[in-house]
């Protein structure tokens, strides 16, 4: 069951990745809010590896493929603070138009990024890990990126608040919100991949905040 989710997800987030090119198509994909199409690859390539792992089975092929998974989330996650002050510059709000703000935004993006690489990446091990039917390679260690999801999560949550006080745009702080109370889900449901369906729920939102900047771009 498991296994089907994952490769719906994979399947789900392609489709995501054509909305997202189809929203950049008056706008160049050098616009900042497209780092958002970085982070849907890396979900299209994680939930795949993870679907095809019991097919693929254990030994190097699959544990240097999981590898990447890691590499683009550490790569790739942290760009989602560039694009919550893009979105924020682009419906024309004061502040983030304020070069403080835009460096603020770099500096946490680039900070992010080189966290991720020393805490997650640096030194990584992965073991084989069967669950629910499905193999993945996970790493040896506990991780150190929940400090950093929690961060770009708390950031998202505040453009999304701002956004629905300002324009009345609820859906970016729904789904930061739904994954906020997906993860304390999480701690009871074990055996339903409860996150990254959540996830997905998330990148959803993200892509109607970028679709509602356009719109306003457009009359600004």
């Amino acid at each position: 069951m498991d296994t089907f989710i994952f490769f719906l997800l994979g399947f789900g987030y392609f489709c995501l990745f054509i909305w997202g090119l189809v929203l950049s198509r008056n706008y160049g994909l050098l616009n900042l809010t497209n780092v958002v199409l970085l982070v849907i690859i890396g979900l299209i390539y994680d939930n795949l590896i993870i679907a095809f792992g019991r097919f693929i089975g254990e030994g190097k092929l699959l544990e240097n493929l999981s590898y990447a998974r890691f590499w683009l989330h550490a790569l790739f996650t942290p760009t989602l603070i560039l694009f919550a002050w893009s979105i924020c510059f682009r419906t024309g709000l004061p502040w983030a138009k304020k070069t403080f703000w835009k460096a603020v935004a770099w500096l946490m993006t680039i900070g992010g990024i080189l966290y991720e690489l020393l805490a997650s990446i640096k030194g990584l091990k992965l073991k084989p890990k069967w669950k629910n039917d499905v193999l993945t390679y996970e790493s040896a260690a506990p991780s150190d990126s929940l400090i950093m999801v929690i961060i770009i999560t708390l950031v998202l949550g505040i453009v999304g608040f701002i956004l629905m006080r300002k324009f009345r745009f609820p859906w970016l702080f729904i789904g930061t919100l739904v994954m906020i109370l997906g993860g304390i889900l999480a701690i009871w449901i074990k055996n339903f991949p409860i996150m990254n369906v959540l996830e997905f729920i998330l990148i959803i939102s993200l892509l109607m905040t970028r679709q509602f900047s356009n719109q306003k771009s457009k009359s600004s």
